[in-house]
């Protein structure tokens, strides 16, 4: 086994799931280039139905009342993408061959898919199990395949890994931590290896936000208290009572002033009342 150390993710041949009509692709390689799509712009709404811009649409609704999904495996390269970016959470990639790799599935029975790894994960990590045997499967018709073989090896392979099983650790903006190559039978040693890296990724996330408070981000809260979302208020319309929000990677959401915290609502009251005072000082000028 073969530990990988942090890179930068140069690219991917897994593309987000093309039948999300509100999906937004993030094809970025580097914390910078993310950081470029911050630039205030109106224009990066995302609606669902663009003839009805005032329907409801995926977006802080989604994120404040859905069950998050995130909490298992999921095998949605794209959509895993999407929630570990979403969530700030930081993405763990297993790199499975249920086929020709009994190694892998060792793993699972070992650590990756027991009670207690799942319960360390539940709410911290975002999960994504990629099979490169489900292709050979399909050709028989036992197994549907997401995608083929070669994409998956294609995206092993841009951080290193080469044998099955192996895994990815990545942080929620997209940065490669570190990676495990092979499976040795040590379950510790890959458990530890896992830990290791979504610490780091949650240090380098603090940092991150640290720099994004400064431009106006903060933590919204659902009314219920049972869900968060990292973005910065890019307007309020109050007439029809609506928050949009912007998300550090560029999306634009909106939903009802009443599905916040009274935090939240007290928030956009002082930003209504900023804003009239300038209004009004501007008005004597």
């Amino acid at each position: 086994m073969n530990m990988q150390s942090a890179a930068e993710d140069t690219g991917n041949p897994l593309l987000p799931n093309k039948g999300d009509p509100s999906a937004v692709n993030y094809n970025v390689s580097t914390s910078e280039e993310l950081e470029k799509i911050d630039n205030g712009a109106e224009g990066e709404v995302y609606f669902t139905d663009p003839d009805n811009p005032d329907k409801e649409i995926e977006g802080i609704t989604a994120a404040f009342e859905s069950r998050r999904n995130g909490n298992g495996w999921m095998s949605d390269y794209g959509r895993a993408i999407r929630f570990a970016h979403r969530e700030n959470r930081p993405l763990l990639i297993w790199f499975h061959d249920s086929v020709i790799s009994p190694k892998s599935s060792q793993l699972g029975e070992q650590l990756l898919d027991t009670p207690k790894f799942n319960a360390w994960c539940k709410d911290r990590v975002v999960r994504v199990k990629l099979d490169s045997g489900a292709s050979i499967k399909d050709e028989a018709k036992t197994s549907g395949a997401k995608y083929s073989r070669n994409a998956i090896e294609s995206l092993a392979a841009k951080y290193g890994l080469r044998k099955r099983p192996s895994i990815a650790v990545i942080s929620p903006r997209g940065k490669f931590i570190v990676g495990m190559d092979g499976y040795n039978g040590f379950t510790q040693e890959v458990d530890d290896i896992i830990r290791q890296g979504v610490a780091e990724c949650e240090r380098d996330m603090d940092a991150y936000r640290a720099k994004l408070e400064k431009k106006g981000y903060r933590t919204w809260h659902s009314a219920k208290g049972n869900m968060s979302l990292f973005a910065k208020l890019q307007r309020f319309d109050e007439e029809k009572q609506l928050v949009y929000l912007k998300e550090y990677g560029g999306r634009i959401t909106k939903t009802k002033l009443t599905r916040f915290s009274q935090e939240d609502v007290d928030f956009i009251k002082e930003y209504l009342e900023k804003k009239a005072a300038k209004a009004a000082k501007a008005a004597l000028r």
